[in-house]
C-alpha cells in the first residue's frame, strides 16, 4: 500500500493544499484501496493489484468531475508553475510524471498503425523495381526490356519512399509534447515505471501474438530468395533472382505491418522505464546513448579518414569498401560492451 499511497500524494502535490481537496484526495485514497483489496481477493498478485489501481486512477483530471474537484484543478492548472515538473536535482533532467507518461503512451497507441504502415513502405518500396526488372528482358514475363522496365519501377520506388517518409513525419507530430522522454532526457520515477509495466502486461498478448505471425513471415521470406536463386542457376531456367527478393521484401513488410501496431505498449514501457536517468543514479550519471553518442562523433569520422585514405592513396576502391561492414560489425560491439556494462553497473547498484 505503500507505493499507492506514494502515487496518490505525486498525484495532488502539484495541486495546493485546500480543505475541499483534502478531502477529495481522502475519497480517492479509499477508493484505491477498495480497488487493491479486490483485486487482491481476485487471486492478483501484490504488484498487479498496485499496477491496476495505478492504471484505474492515474489521470488526475479524468477522476475529478467524480470527485467534484474539477474547478480546483483547473483553477490551479491555470497559475504559473503549478504543473511544471519537479526537478531530480540542481545538475538532472526533470522527472517523469505520470500525465506525461500517459501523454506518451497515448501517442503511441494512437499512431501506432501509421507507424506500421509508413515503416512497411519503405521496406517495401524497391519491391516494384525488383519485380519488374526481373519479369522482364530476358525473364520474359513482360513484353519490355529490363531499362524499360528500370524507368517504370524506378519512380514507383521513389514514390512509396517519399510516401513512407511522409508518413512517419506527419507522425512525429503526435510527439511535440513529450519529445524529451524519446530523447531520454528525463528522470526516471517508480511510479511511472510500474504503470509502465502495467500497461506492458495488459496488452502483451496481442503483442505476443503479432510478433509470432510476424518472425513466421520473417523466417519464410527466404523462401522465395532462395528458390529463384537456386531455380536461376538451373540449366534451361530463367534468372528469376529478382523477382525473388520482391517477394522476400514482400513478406518483410508484410511482418512489420502485423507486428509494429501491436508493439506500442512495450514501447512506451522501454521509454519510461528503462530510458532516462534512474531515480537513484548518482551525480555525473550519463546513459549508455550518451557514451555511445560520444564514441560515434569520433567513431565515424575516423572511419572515413581511414576509407579515403586506403583508396586515395592504394588507388583500392575494389576493396576499400570493406571498411565499411567491418565498421558496423565492430561498432556494434562496442555498442553492446557499453550498453552491458551499464546494466551492471545498475544492477550492482541495486
Amino acid at each position: 500500500m505503500d507505493t499507492i499511497i506514494t502515487f496518490l500524494d505525486a498525484m495532488f502535490a502539484p495541486y495546493p493544499d485546500t480543505p475541499r481537496l483534502a478531502e477529495a484526495k481522502a475519497e480517492l485514497r479509499a477508493m484505491m484501496e477498495d480497488a487493491y483489496a479486490d483485486a487482491i481477493s481476485a487471486g492478483k498478485t501484490h504488484n498487479e493489484a498496485v499496477g491496476q489501481v495505478i492504471t484505474d486512477f492515474g489521470n488526475l483530471e479524468e477522476l475529478a468531475p467524480a470527485l467534484g474537484i474539477l474547478p480546483e484543478i483547473r483553477e490551479s492548472q491555470a497559475a504559473p508553475n503549478i504543473t511544471a515538473p519537479h526537478s531530480a536535482g540542481t545538475w538532472g533532467p526533470p522527472v517523469v510524471t505520470l500525465p506525461e507518461a500517459q501523454a506518451l503512451a497515448e501517442a503511441k497507441r494512437t499512431t501506432a498503425r501509421t507507424l506500421g504502415n509508413g515503416v512497411a513502405l519503405l521496406v517495401l518500396a524497391a519491391a516494384p523495381l525488383f519485380a519488374l526488372t526481373g519479369t522482364a528482358g530476358d525473364a520474359g514475363l513482360l513484353p519490355m526490356t529490363r531499362d524499360e522496365a528500370s524507368l517504370i519501377g524506378l519512380p514507383l520506388t521513389l514514390v512509396l519512399v517519399a510516401a513512407g517518409v511522409l508518413i512517419l513525419v506527419r507522425r512525429s507530430r503526435a510527439f511535440v509534447s513529450v519529445r524529451h522522454l524519446l530523447t531520454g532526457r528525463f528522470t526516471q520515477d517508480p511510479i511511472v515505471s510500474a504503470w509502465a509495466v502495467r500497461l506492458r502486461m495488459e496488452h502483451e498478448g496481442p503483442r505476443s501474438r503479432a510478433l509470432a505471425t510476424a518472425v513466421g513471415l520473417w523466417i519464410i521470406s527466404a523462401i522465395p530468395l532462395v528458390s529463384t536463386g537456386i531455380l536461376s542457376e538451373m540449366p534451361g531456367h530463367r534468372n528469376y533472382s529478382s523477382l525473388g527478393a520482391a517477394l522476400t521484401l514482400v513478406l518483410v513488410a508484410l511482418g512489420l505491418w502485423i507486428f509494429l501496431p501491436t508493439n506500442w505498449a512495450a514501447s512506451t514501457h522501454s521509454a519510461l522505464a528503462e530510458e532516462g536517468r534512474p531515480a537513484d543514479a548518482p551525480e555525473g550519471w550519463r546513459s549508455a546513448d550518451d557514451v555511445i553518442g560520444v564514441i560515434a562523433s569520433a567513431y565515424w569520422p575516423l572511419t572515413i579518414i581511414i576509407y579515403l585514405v586506403w583508396s586515395f592513396t592504394l588507388d583500392a576502391w575494389q576493396t576499400s569498401w570493406v571498411v565499411w561492414p567491418v565498421a558496423g560489425v565492430l561498432f556494434g560491439g562496442i555498442a553492446a560492451v557499453v550498453s552491458t556494462t551499464a546494466q551492471m553497473r545498475r544492477s550492482r547498484g541495486h
